[in-house]
């Protein structure tokens, strides 16, 4: 790994192709990610309709809904947390 970061640092010209190609890539993943919520939002909206239509409770519904989507928030905030601290050295 590090003979790698060497060679890009000692070569600007391909560093800069290397980010460029990064930020193409990111900026790809976020669009998809966007479009992902949006698709849950449009079906999160028929769901609430069809609960409308049908009688049912909606406040009921989307409290269950948001409950379940904290509880998988937290979940990856605790996953991703223990990835990002990593081990720690005991400090001397």
């Amino acid at each position: 790994m590090e003979k790698a970061v060497d060679y890009l640092v000692g070569h600007p010209v391909i560093f800069v192709i290397a980010v460029i190609i990064a930020i193409m890539i990111l900026f790809s993943f976020l669009r998809r990610v966007l479009r992902l919520f949006l698709v849950i939002a449009a079906l999160l909206v028929l769901y609430a309709a069809y609960l409308q239509l049908t009688g049912g409770s909606t406040h009921e519904a989307f409290q269950h809904i948001a409950l379940w989507f904290n509880n998988i928030f937290h979940f990856f905030a605790s996953l991703f947390g223990h990835f990002f601290n990593g081990p720690k050295s005991p400090k001397k």
